[in-house]
């Protein structure tokens, strides 16, 4: 129904966590995906297992999107080897947590190149090759509006994805490509999981924030990519999507759940 079925698909950051939901959402929707990370093992062996389990086309790529280089020769690759591309999901990204009054101009520089210039020169790598059309869909964050303390380069990045994704939409329409994000609340990740064993981050005050009272499956977030991505999005263009559990729609905490 989403009429993905060999349609060529590229995710960056690919490898594993939310990248490699996501490819197995395309997969099972019988996309050709085209699977990038950094991580040279790491991102065959996803390729592999995404070929033996959904019995789809699905090829690795190394790809550091924080190089201009590195996005030129894999994109260049991809334009030699198929000609076109239907669909990007921008979703490699990091996090480095620390006080905006300490944090390292190395630190900013390293996350701004993988965050916020990868995103958009994959993206126009990207365009370039969706030559009858296509869709891009950026990873933002649910923080990106809803700020937490101690990642003030993070939000402004994720903040600076969500701007980009609008003027991106509104010239490439022309082109007949269609560009939105998805903004994920909190999710249930090993990392989310190690924080909360090492109270770095409070379950508690989560749901207290969270009017579903739960965390998102990788899997929810998936969906809402691979929606955007498809044709039953086809009039759906310049927006974010929040998949947060209605975390961007409350004002007060529930208290109760402290």
């Amino acid at each position: 129904m989403k009429q993905l079925k060999g349609k060529r698909v590229l995710i960056t950051g690919g490898a594993r966590g939310i990248g490699l939901a996501i490819a197995q959402g395309f997969a099972r929707e019988g996309a050709h995906i085209l699977l990038t990370d950094i991580d040279a093992a790491s991102v065959r062996e996803s390729a592999q297992a995404l070929r033996s389990g959904y019995g789809v086309q699905a090829d690795a790529y190394v790809l550091d999107v924080s190089s201009c280089e590195s996005i030129s020769c894999v994109f260049g690759e991809v334009g030699e080897r198929f000609g076109t591309l239907d669909v990007l999901v921008n979703n490699a990204g990091i996090q480095i947590r620390d006080a905006s009054v300490s944090f390292s101009e190395a630190n900013w520089d390293k996350l701004m190149n993988i965050n916020l210039k990868g995103s958009f020169f994959c993206a126009q790598a990207a365009a370039r090759l969706m030559k009858n059309g296509g869709a891009i869909v950026n990873i933002s964050s649910g923080t990106a509006t809803r700020t937490l303390p101690g990642r003030a380069p993070y939000v402004i990045s994720k903040a600076g994805v969500g701007g980009m994704t609008a003027v991106l939409a509104a010239e490439w329409a022309s082109m007949n490509i269609r560009v939105n994000a998805v903004a994920p609340g909190w999710i249930r990740t090993q990392l989310l999981e190690d924080g909360f064993r090492l109270g770095i981050v409070s379950e508690k005050q989560i749901y207290a924030a969270v009017p579903f009272k739960r965390l998102a499956g990788v899997d929810e977030i998936a969906d809402a990519v691979v929606y955007l991505g498809s044709a039953q999005a086809s009039y759906v263009t310049g927006q974010t999507l929040y998949v947060d559990g209605g975390w961007s729609a409350l004002g007060l905490p529930d208290m109760a759940q402290e």
